[in-house]
């Protein structure tokens, strides 16, 4: 079993390293977000991200799924609860993580809509003076 924590360890897969790096920042971005002034074109920028990265989850889920559905195949497995079929719990853990797949692409429809909608949100400056850079309009395209 792969336990390196340390992500400046050569031997870290790389796929581990990035899932870190990837939670870390989005943990990075709320508390970010937290102190930002809120502003519709951040809400739209980061709507975007959200379903970019809830796809890639979604996405590393399914891959997972297959990976650990056949896991037992090849290789020798254990329970280390010694009381349960590792095939079995393998199995299980594979229906898992097809639900979780599942899940996040109904979520990923959520958070779609959301970026869709934030999108036809601007400020009325109609009744400023002058526009600032703070009141143009700004559109992120995908």
């Amino acid at each position: 079993m792969n336990t390196h924590t340390n992500d400046h360890d050569p031997d870290t897969p790389e796929a581990v390293r990035d899932a870190r790096a990837g939670a870390k920042a989005w943990r990075a971005a709320v508390l970010a977000q937290r102190m930002a002034v809120p502003d519709h074109a951040d809400f739209y920028t980061i709507a975007g991200e959200v379903v970019d990265t809830l796809t890639a989850v979604a996405g590393l889920a399914e891959v997972l799924a297959w990976q650990v559905a056949h896991y037992g195949d090849n290789r020798p497995v254990y329970d280390d609860s010694r009381v349960v079929d590792p095939h079995e719990r393998l199995d299980a853990a594979a229906l898992d993580l097809r639900e979780l797949g599942s899940r996040l692409r109904a979520v990923e429809d959520v958070a779609n809509a959301f970026w869709s909608r934030i999108g036809h949100i601007g400020v009325d400056t109609s009744n400023d003076p002058a526009p600032t850079d703070a009141h143009l309009s700004a559109e992120v395209a995908r």
